[in-house]
Parts: C-alpha cells; sequence; structure tokens
C-alpha cells in the first residue's frame, strides 16, 4: 500500500515537524496548546503541516479584529468535536502580551528563540510561558521544546544554559 499521505507530506517538512505533529497527537484531547514559532514563515510551514495532519489550529495573526476572533474561538469553555485547541502565536510578538490564555496548559516552542542576549531571551522565553502560567491556572502547565541534535538549535541551548529545561524533545 506504501506510506499515506499524511506520511508523505509530513515527510517534506521534516522530521522536526513529525515529531511536532506527533506531540499534539499524544497529548489529551481537552488540553490546549499554544504552539510558539518566531518568523512569518514558519508559523506558515507549521500551520501548513498541522493542517495536513488534520489537526485544526488558529494563527494569532492578522488585524485587530482577526486576532479577537482567534482568542475568543480558542478560549471557549468547552472544546467540541471540530474546535481548534491549538493556537499558534509568534513568540516575541506584543499583540497578545496581555491576554490571558489559561485554557490552554501546553506551550511548544518549534525552535529556540534568536535573540542578541540572555536577558532579551529570557524575557522573550518568560513572558511567552506567562501566557498560561498566571493566576486563574487549574491545570499543570508542561513546556515542550523541539531541538534538534548536533544542530544549531542545539547551539543555542547549550549558549542559554537551558540544557535540562521543563521537557526538551531531542531528535
Amino acid at each position: 500500500d506504501g506510506p499515506t499521505n499524511e506520511a508523505l507530506a509530513l515527510g517534506e517538512h521534516g522530521t522536526k515537524m513529525a515529531h511536532l505533529v506527533q506531540k499534539i497527537k499524544d497529548i489529551p484531547q481537552d488540553e490546549r496548546i499554544l504552539v510558539f514559532v518566531q518568523f512569518p514563515d514558519l508559523m506558515k510551514q507549521v500551520a501548513d503541516v498541522l493542517d495536513v495532519a488534520g489537526i485544526k489550529a488558529l494563527k494569532l495573526s492578522g488585524g485587530v479584529h482577526q486576532q479577537t476572533g482567534a482568542l475568543d474561538e480558542f478560549q471557549k469553555e468547552t472544546l467540541g468535536k471540530n474546535d481548534a485547541r491549538v493556537l499558534l502565536l509568534l513568540s516575541r510578538d506584543e499583540s497578545a502580551s496581555g491576554a490571558n490564555l489559561t485554557s490552554a496548559n501546553h506551550a511548544i516552542f518549534v525552535h529556540p528563540l534568536l535573540t542578541t542576549t540572555q536577558y532579551e531571551y529570557e524575557a522573550s522565553e518568560t513572558q511567552a510561558i506567562g501566557r498560561i502560567r498566571r493566576y486563574g491556572q487549574t491545570k499543570l502547565v508542561q513546556v515542550w521544546r523541539f531541538i534538534v541534535r548536533d544542530s544549531v538549535d542545539a547551539e543555542i541551548i547549550k549558549q542559554r544554559g537551558q540544557g535540562g529545561a521543563d521537557a526538551v524533545v531531542a531528535m
């Protein structure tokens, strides 16, 4: 029979994207997920891969009305069978910095943040995680970082001193 269309499509985008899809599928269906990326072109790639994998995701992008609509949909009190439980955000975008996203309890960083200083790195990541780890959160918050072994990702994490961070999915 050969590989499925999903496997073929995910393979085109690399092992990291295949692992990302699997991690999202492994998270219980009643839990919501924030996926952080730093660059708009990578957000599009992640959105495309999730779409191919049959995972509905919302993007926090566009104008104020689009962003408000995405946030409202993501924050619905109860998830329906076809509702999106994944929200894609640009990790350094200030547009949702005040948003209380405690309906989510998983934060996934697709790659380490590229910053010029350690302070900027820590501030950006802390702010991103702080969107779900705040007053009103009732679930255990889990942070996942996707790091490819022996790559620029691993070198950035090493330089930033995060080898033992919450949860690192090394590939």
